[in-house]
């Protein structure tokens, strides 16, 4: 397995699942969307272009980040995702700009935050343990 193989996979799978659910918010489904649809995941246009552009970060990191870079930009990834859970606790609706987020949310912001953050630094570590 080459080395960082897991961060590059990992990212790239969460950026095409942020493109596609950020496109799929857009679609009336039981899944993500308008709170009027009811869906598990509440989300408008302002939170579904947060997962579009979110998702094309995570895609640049895994396809044009390489080595201790691209470690170090998963670990980012997942702290802005944990800094986006922490906004998200203090005000549901992050201070108006989207329709309050439901505790799956949360949960989900809270799980891309902290996997990121761990693989981010198991890909750091492999990094590191390749140039010794």
């Amino acid at each position: 397995m080459q080395p960082n193989a897991l961060t590059k996979g990992y990212m790239a799978l969460v950026g095409v699942v942020l493109v596609v659910v950020g496109l799929l918010g857009f679609v009336a489904n039981p899944i993500v969307g308008d709170p009027a649809a009811n869906p598990i995941f509440i989300t408008g246009a302002n939170h579904n272009a947060i997962h579009i552009v979110t998702g094309l970060v995570a895609l640049f990191v895994a396809f044009e980040l390489t080595g201790a870079r691209q470690a170090a930009g998963t670990i980012a990834f997942g702290v802005f995702y944990l800094i986006v859970f922490a906004a998200l606790v203090v005000s549901p609706d992050l201070f108006g700009l989207l329709y309050p987020v439901s505790l799956a949310d949360h949960a989900l912001h809270f799980g891309v935050g902290i996997v990121s953050v761990g693989v981010g630094l198991i890909g750091r570590a492999s990094t590191t343990a390749m140039a010794h």
